[in-house]
């Protein structure tokens, strides 16, 4: 089967980016950029379909790309495709599908994969304009896909835990949920991914005229604040212990007081504050 992923390059979610522009986090220039993990679930899919005959071609845009088209390489990509928008616009969702469906028009294929959302945006719409741009099927989100002979065969996810089995016609449009396996490839093949050629072709030579978004992003802000936790009683309390907590809304917090003297003013300092509990009479 002649594959096609398309894969995208965003923050590495192990580093601390910052909520927003206005954050002494934010700064763009200091991320480490990495292979979507969707994708890299697409990937591992794709492999699994190929075949002893079939071929997986990844394919990306934008100026991080290459990092993420390395690590197709060296999760098992026999080719990588780097998509150069000379413009150096921030593309949205319509336009990208418009370029990556050029693409893959190229290249020729049977299925067509990528992760069913991006974790730097969580749009999940991405797959189906391109699939709307190919005139194929489309299939999401993609739990596990394989071959029985000649016929492609997907299990999607459905909402309440089931699961359904899908053969599209071919050529077909997968969206993979997941992330890849925790099996990483070895040094060398990481090595050999970092000098691997990438094959470079300009956006202007697809035939698609002048590029240029149709959306334009005007903001970008923090995220809404997180509520903050509800109290909810110890179980092992009693319940009149829980019944009074929930009443008094909930555990008084503990106090710290420091007192300065000598041991005798400390020792009369102590049994007060004990009358005053009620501890002691």
């Amino acid at each position: 089967m002649r594959l096609i992923v398309c894969v995208k390059a965003v923050p590495d979610p192990g580093i601390p980016v910052g909520a927003g522009p206005g954050d002494p986090a934010w700064d763009p220039a200091s991320w480490i950029w990495d292979l979507n993990p969707p994708d890299g679930a697409a990937l591992t899919v794709a492999a699994s379909l190929r075949g002893t005959e079939g071929t997986v071609t990844a394919v990306s845009l934008g100026a991080h790309a290459p990092q993420a088209l390395r690590r197709a390489l060296a999760w098992g990509a026999d080719r990588a495709v780097l998509l150069a928008d000379r413009g150096g616009e921030d593309l949205d969702i319509v336009t990208t599908a418009r370029i990556l469906a050029a693409a893959a028009g190229r290249l020729g294929f049977d299925a067509i994969l990528c992760g069913h959302a991006a974790i730097d945006g969580q749009g999940e719409s991405l797959p189906a304009v391109l699939a709307g741009f190919l005139e194929c099927p489309l299939v999401s989100p993609v739990v596990e896909a394989w071959r029985e002979a000649d016929v492609l065969v997907a299990r999607t996810r459905l909402p309440h835990g089931r699961r359904a089995l899908l053969q599209p016609r071919l050529p077909a449009m997968l969206a993979v949920e997941g992330t890849p396996p925790r099996v990483d490839a070895t040094l060398p093949v990481h090595l050999q991914a970092l000098t691997a050629p990438l094959d470079m072709w300009d956006v202007s030579s697809l035939g698609l005229g002048a590029v240029a978004p149709q959306v334009s992003r005007l903001d970008l802000g923090p995220p809404r604040p997180r509520p903050k936790k509800i109290f909810t009683p110890d179980s092992r309390l009693s319940a009149a212990e829980r019944l009074r907590q929930l009443m008094t809304g909930g555990r008084v917090e503990k106090k710290t007081e420091l007192f300065t003297g000598t041991p005798a003013q400390a020792a009369e300092h102590i049994l007060g504050a004990l009358r005053r509990e009620g501890s002691i009479a």
